[in-house]
């Protein structure tokens, strides 16, 4: 048995996975009730070389949304494509960039051609079109993995319902995105969760999910995690059982392990300002040994939102990082109403 092949075991063994879940055909598994709540452990293991790209909805329920059993934690299949595997390097950068859809993909695309926004390894990916007309009915992650030469691995958050007799019906997620072959592919549905269906803004089937994969580098192995936790400030209780969900998951792991994305968390900027440890958020990480990836920067330049909060984070557990950067506003600036975050890294 190959090098590859007995990691790829060793994966599908590790603690907080489990056999069961939803298959690349979007079929039951064993050991996952269909529709329930809390994490859908083992959702998709992807073969070094596999593929699974689907030409309808993801979300079945997605064809008929009046009739969904449970209108907030639907059964959706994972996307993806897995055929590259390039040799191994020593020092992977990662990046955390929520792309405020896809909505200005072609700028985006344009930003990491001509140097902008540099191209990681691994990227972790937060509010990722599939087919919506607000962003030119692509399937972005596709678009955007296929440019930068990535495996990818989507799933669904949420299915975008019709406004008022408006936009079409589409699918709305998270995704991991790496140069170097995924395995443990899983979504991660968050058990605490806000219902947005009847949201008069923005109707939605489906709740808030993280996406997470063991990224397979030559004989090393990195678990890595995309969030995107609740941003009701009024639901700040269940953005901190999601964000204790996550970290639960993450501290378990048995590689190194790199959470990133847009965490919404509301008061961390002022932490950061005021040299304080109020926000129960990022707490949920700190408290399980996962270190800031940015904390040696300026707190007035890590500004990740228009809003003028640090909302994108990068968090990392056993492995060696250095060089945190993001976006200029001079140089991303009008890219995503979110700034790209990034940081180097070796594994142990």
């Amino acid at each position: 048995m190959s090098t590859l092949a007995l990691l790829l075991l060793a994966c599908a063994s590790s603690p907080g996975t489990d056999s069961g879940g939803t298959g690349a055909d979007g079929s039951d598994g064993d050991a996952t009730d269909s529709g329930s709540p809390g994490f859908d452990y083992g959702a998709l293991t992807l073969d070094p070389f596999e593929s699974n790209v689907v030409d309808g909805f993801l979300c079945p329920d997605a064809l008929d949304p009046e009739g969904a059993v449970d209108k907030q934690f639907i059964d959706c299949a994972i996307e993806g494509e897995n055929d590259r595997s390039p040799a191994p390097q020593d020092t992977l950068r990662f990046m955390a960039w929520n792309i405020e859809r896809g909505q200005r993909l072609d700028d985006q695309l344009a930003g990491f051609a001509d140097g902008r926004v540099p191209t990681p390894d691994v990227l972790l990916l937060s509010e990722s079109d599939r087919f919506c007309a607000r962003s030119g009915d692509r399937n972005v992650t596709q678009v955007l993995a296929q440019a930068l030469d990535m495996n990818w691995a989507y799933a669904v958050e949420f299915v975008e319902l019709p406004r008022g007799g408006g936009d079409e019906t589409c699918e709305h997620g998270n995704a991991v995105l790496s140069r170097f072959p995924l395995a443990n592919v899983q979504q991660l549905r968050h058990e605490a969760n806000l219902s947005w269906y009847e949201d008069e803004g923005e109707p939605r089937l489906g709740g808030r999910i993280a996406v997470a994969a063991d990224v397979v580098v030559g004989e090393k192995i990195v678990h890595v995690v995309t969030v995107h936790f609740e941003s009701t400030v009024s639901a700040f209780d269940i953005q901190v059982a999601q964000a204790v969900e996550t970290a639960e998951h993450a501290a378990v792991q048995p590689f190194g392990v790199v959470v990133g994305g847009d965490t919404n968390a509301p008061f961390y900027t002022f932490d950061l300002s005021n040299g304080q440890h109020n926000d129960e958020t990022i707490a949920a990480f700190t408290d399980r040994g996962f270190e800031d990836t940015h904390l040696s920067l300026d707190p007035d330049d890590r500004i990740t939102h228009e809003n003028g909060l640090v909302l994108d984070l990068l968090l990392a557990r056993d492995v060696h990082h250095h060089d945190p950067d993001l976006c200029e506003e001079d140089g991303c600036g009008g890219l995503s109403d979110h700034k790209a975050v990034w940081v180097d890294a070796e594994l142990y």
